[in-house]
């Protein structure tokens, strides 16, 4: 387990996507039962939460929520009472340091956390990343016209040389597409989350809408999968838990995996991986994890499932987990105590980058975990 250093900031338990802030950050960076050690390679950083590697893996993106800002503000339905502001980021960490890429991105943020960009990913010399909200059209709205055009969308910036060519371009809004086409049913909501560029197509796992949808580069959105509610057992009783998919990858075989939270409540062992075959409904790759943030798949076949709290959202004090889970099914807890990590990217040696504290608007981190 690793020990904390500051007292509980608090925690808030949302809807859709939850995420609760219990502070503590990592003191002790060496596991001396495990024998994992964690190191620092960023740190002030606001809500730092999906993160990829360039061409190369040579520099490592990470996206950045943001602190919202000076308004508009209104009413959200998961933040509160929320503002909105350009503290966005994509943050770039490669030899030299660590470096803003892309700032002053939308964000919006409550007393507690925010949204903004949420995940990143990567193919050539084009950088994707998704912007999340969490509601309809009709309630971006009273944030303004600059979080009409900025929150809810998959966005893109093109780079030549390790530097920005031109301005951040709007590819799709996906908060009007489910208005539009709603692929789950149910109230209409959208939170852009996980995202998985393939060439000229980008795949991002929507935790409001409840599907997988892709992407063209002239900005045509396709549903390719839904996930369905599932009933759990609650208050003695069943309950109609939403799926919340918040990551996808490209596994072996070149199949896509998907990742879920779950919705409330939260139940321990409830979340899966799900594989995804063209022309296929999902089917379960993996389950028994609780809360799953993001996903990754090692050079031989390892599946590393991020977990935002191994003992659930609905915990006292949750903690996230990294869990390594080889080829044959075996798996092993590779760090522990994470505080509520927001994505993990493997290297060129297969050594764990991850993100903590992903609620944190100033002490967010980027870890190196070498188990």
């Amino acid at each position: 387990m690793v020990s904390s250093r500051t007292s509980r900031l608090g925690c808030a338990l949302v809807a859709a996507l939850a995420l609760m802030i219990p502070s503590p950050l990592l003191a002790a960076r060496d596991d001396s039962a495990s024998g994992t050690d964690i190191e620092v390679i960023a740190e002030g950083l606001s809500e730092p939460r999906g993160l990829v590697f360039g061409p190369g893996k040579r520099e490592l993106y990470v996206a950045e929520a943001g602190a919202g800002g000076a308004g508009p503000c209104a009413q959200h339905a998961i933040l509160m009472n929320a503002c909105y502001g350009k503290t966005g980021a994509i943050t770039r960490i490669d030899s030299k340091g660590v470096k803003t890429f892309v700032k002053n991105l939308g964000s919006v943020a409550g007393p507690i956390e925010g949204m903004g960009p949420h995940d990143v990913a990567v193919h050539g010399r084009r950088i994707s990343f998704s912007t999340g909200f969490a509601g309809a059209p009709g309630l971006r709205a009273q944030f303004g016209k600059d979080a009409e055009k900025t929150l809810g969308y998959l966005m893109s910036v093109e780079t030549k040389g390790g530097h920005r060519r031109d301005n951040v371009s709007r590819v799709a809004d996906l908060v009007a597409f489910e208005d539009e086409a709603n692929p789950a049913g149910g109230p209409v909501d959208s939170n852009p989350f996980g995202v998985l560029a393939l060439g000229n197509r980008t795949y991002v796992a929507d935790a409001g809408g409840n599907d997988l949808l892709v992407v063209s580069r002239h900005g045509r959105v396709k549903t390719v999968a839904v996930f369905p509610d599932r009933l759990v057992d609650f208050g003695g009783g069943q309950f109609p838990m939403n799926a919340v998919p918040t990551t996808v990858v490209k596994g072996p075989g070149g199949d896509l995996y998907v990742g879920q939270l779950t919705g409330f409540p939260f139940p321990i062992g409830g979340a899966r991986v799900y594989r995804i075959e063209k022309g296929e409904d999902p089917e379960i790759y993996a389950g028994g994890f609780t809360n799953i943030i993001d996903i990754a798949f090692g050079k031989d076949g390892s599946l590393y499932v991020l977990e935002i709290a191994h003992n659930s959202l609905m915990a006292d004090e949750p903690e996230g987990a990294l869990i390594r889970v080889d080829p044959s099914g075996d798996r092993e807890i590779i760090a522990d105590g994470l505080v509520f990590p927001g994505g993990v990217a493997l290297g060129k040696k297969d050594e764990i980058y991850v993100t903590n504290c992903g609620v944190c608007f100033e002490d967010g981190e980027v870890l190196r975990i070498n188990p």
